[in-house]
């Protein structure tokens, strides 16, 4: 099974990106696990690994969130 080790969503109306700006233009967009996931199976890709795209409490929660949302695409689990 391949695991992306290293992938981000985000939604900017959550105020929490201060580095995304319109400069970013091919980024500047909401992207969610679905975007992801249209690119990543394509690739072999089973699951992948959330990573912070905001040093926040509210994107941490966001993303424990998403891995609730999609437990079939995102790895996510305590060791042990």
């Amino acid at each position: 099974m391949n695991i992306d080790a290293h992938f981000h969503v985000w939604q900017i109306g959550r105020g929490d990106y201060g580095w995304l700006t319109p400069a970013l233009a091919p980024i500047y967009r909401d992207v969610s696990v679905e975007h992801w996931w249209a690119q990543a199976q394509g690739l072999g890709i089973a699951r992948g690994l959330l990573v912070q795209a905001a040093p926040t409490r509210a994107e941490t929660d966001f993303l424990l969130q998403q891995a609730r949302q999609h437990p079939e695409r995102v790895v996510s689990g305590s060791p042990g």
